[in-house]
């Protein structure tokens, strides 16, 4: 098949045919030179402008010699002079399907951790290996060894003694490598291709009181000692937060795994009856839970949604995991934290306001004090005992105290860290403030509301 020949380019064959012809002319009747008379073109054809004035007509002296001699191979024919434009699909260097899929595989491997920057496998190293595997003789799919691909493609030349270059450049390896969403899937993970994938914008300025809210886990950045047992333990707050407003209208600290359904479910009861707040009037209420935290469960689910009669309607995200090539170990499911950034943006703020807190392990085991003795116990040295950590000492505290009480002594020690019931009153403090934070632009923070008690004095108004 044959493309359509554009108008610029009909245009500038007939001229550079016309000037050959008459050059043929004067070098079969007054012997010119070749190279004064080629010479002498491109200084005519400079300036002249094709297709309306729209281009330029581009001929330099390499390229009418090299039009030239194309022109007398092919019996001084106009058609010799156009590019050419086949696009025939049995042409021998287009690269097969079998080996383009195998230059994805190779683009999608799972990389992990090595691949901090998530960039992928770059094509130059997947270049290199193919080469490789070409010049030690290897078969590649659909493709063959360099023998098999020499005998396909030059049938009437002998196969040569060493074998010649990889028949690709790196950029056409490069080109076959697949979209960066299916490089990310393949060496990352989903969270880290959905960035690359289309996506929806929320705006939260549009909302109406109460029209939204969202839940969601968050582990404290402290440590805490569990009155009932005596051990230091990780703390976790459950947010029931109004997105409109960004207000808090409810929250839970219980210690890490001890949260259960049911606390979400009293949790949620609880916030939808505070003042203020509630279910909306004349519109939808709607709630958002991550799938992969602890969520209301199914029966509460029903009655809210029953007895609101289609006022409120509860959503559940959806799970980042599976398996992401056939025959690969499935991935750990987690929750897609879709449309969680308003919650998140509190977490962080939480974290800040609570590093006054004793006991602070850090957000993660690498930030986490070396002499606490809590975290990860998969990443330190199981032969290692905690004797001599904060923790070691804390909870032999607290034992003490715990033992004291249980024969009727209140032994007045003071503790290394918070108990729990003392941490969710600090957890209540940071929610307090940020609740009646102002000088941002969150719904109903900008706007304070004031009466005039008396002649020019003002005082705030609850509404």
């Amino acid at each position: 098949m044959k493309r359509k020949i554009p108008t610029w380019q009909r245009q500038r064959v007939g001229i550079i045919d016309a000037e050959f012809r008459r050059l043929a002319q004067s070098i079969e009747c007054e012997s010119a030179p070749l190279v004064a008379g080629l010479q002498g073109m491109e200084t005519r054809l400079h300036g002249i402008m094709l297709d309306g004035g729209k281009r330029p007509l581009k001929a330099s002296y390499k390229t009418l010699i090299r039009l030239w001699y194309a022109w007398e191979s092919a019996g001084r024919k106009a058609t010799a002079l156009l590019p050419n434009y086949s696009e025939s699909t049995n042409h021998n260097h287009v690269m097969p399907d079998e080996l383009a899929a195998e230059i994805q595989r190779l683009a999608t491997v799972q990389s992990g951790g090595r691949d901090k920057h998530q960039n992928g496998v770059e094509s130059k190293a997947i270049y290199k290996r193919l080469a490789a595997r070409w010049m030690r003789g290897e078969s590649l799919p659909g493709v063959g060894t360099w023998q098999e691909y020499w005998q396909r493609t030059h049938p009437t030349l002998p196969i040569p003694t060493s074998p010649p270059d990889f028949p690709w450049h790196p950029r056409t390896v490069a080109r076959k490598t697949g979209p960066k969403a299916l490089k990310r899937l393949g060496n990352i993970g989903t969270a880290a291709a959905l960035k690359h994938l289309p996506s929806m914008e929320r705006d939260y300025s549009k909302l109406r009181k109460c029209e939204l809210y969202t839940l969601d886990d968050v582990r404290l950045d402290f440590v805490a000692i569990d009155e009932t047992s005596g051990r230091v333990v990780d703390m976790m707050a459950y947010i029931l937060i109004e997105v409109s407003s960004r207000s808090i209208v409810a929250f839970l600290v219980k210690p890490v795994d001890a949260i259960k359904a049911e606390d979400v479910d009293e949790l949620l009861a609880h916030g939808l009856q505070a003042e203020g707040f509630g279910i909306a009037v004349g519109y939808q209420t709607h709630i958002w839970f991550e799938r992969g935290t602890v969520a209301c469960s199914e029966a509460a689910q029903r009655v809210l949604e029953s007895f609101s009669d289609g006022a409120l309607v509860i959503h559940r995200t959806s799970m980042d995991g599976g398996v992401r090539w056939v025959g690969a170990a499935a991935d750990k499911a987690s929750g897609h934290s879709a449309g969680k950034a308003v919650i998140e943006s509190f977490n962080r703020n939480l974290h800040r306001r609570l590093q006054h807190v004793v006991g602070q392990r850090g957000n993660n085991f690498a930030n986490q004090p070396a002499n606490l003795g809590v975290g990860d116990r998969s990443a330190k040295d199981a032969s290692r005992s905690d004797k001599g950590t904060a923790k070691f000492e804390a909870e032999k505290l607290a034992q003490f105290k715990l033992t004291a009480m249980a024969a009727g002594t209140n032994a007045r020690i003071k503790l290394p860290f918070l108990t729990a019931s003392q941490a969710q009153q600090e957890v209540a403090a940071a929610i307090a403030a940020h609740n009646s934070e102002r000088g941002h632009s969150m719904q109903g923070f900008h706007r304070i509301t004031e009466a005039e008690i008396a002649p020019n004095v003002w005082r705030e108004v609850e509404i």
